[in-house]
């Protein structure tokens, strides 16, 4: 029997939250879930692409900047784009709290300029990567609006 009330209770919260115009958690966001499921295609692609012309994984460990005054790899940074992407903004959104967008568009910030400072570094001598970097760039400055 207390199952039964644990079901209906949630049942009825979801029928009122639906009825004053919410979204189901699944639907909440949906414009931060897509763009950052396109954000981990992007660097896939660009992964995939860089093995396609010779640029290895540690040839990318080879590449470095200085970011924020300490020296980091392309690979490190396009790694960790790609698990912001695919893990850390996903439970952002699944558990969202007051911060947890301002969190999302603060980590972006930082992910956009250390792929902006290989961009601009000027080691990366292959056009069509750059190109590559250039859309996965201008595609992290498109985080969606904090509505």
């Amino acid at each position: 029997m207390e199952m039964f009330v644990k079901y209906i209770r949630g049942l009825w919260k979801t029928f009122t939250l639906l009825l004053r115009g919410g979204k189901l958690p699944e639907e909440a966001n949906i414009h931060y879930r897509l763009w950052a499921e396109r954000t981990a295609a992007l660097v896939t692609a660009v992964f995939s692409a860089m093995d396609k012309v010779g640029i290895s994984e540690g040839k990318r460990n080879d590449i470095k900047v200085k970011v924020d005054g300490r020296e980091i790899s392309l690979q490190t940074t396009l790694k960790g784009i790609a698990y912001h992407a695919k893990e850390e903004y996903a439970y952002l959104l699944k558990h969202l709290t007051e911060n947890s967008l301002t969190t999302i568009h603060a980590t972006n910030l930082n992910d956009e300029y250390a792929l902006s400072r290989f961009i601009e570094s000027g080691l990366i001598a292959e056009d069509s990567i750059l190109v590559m970097l250039r859309n996965l760039h201008n595609h992290l400055k498109q985080v969606p609006n904090k509505n």
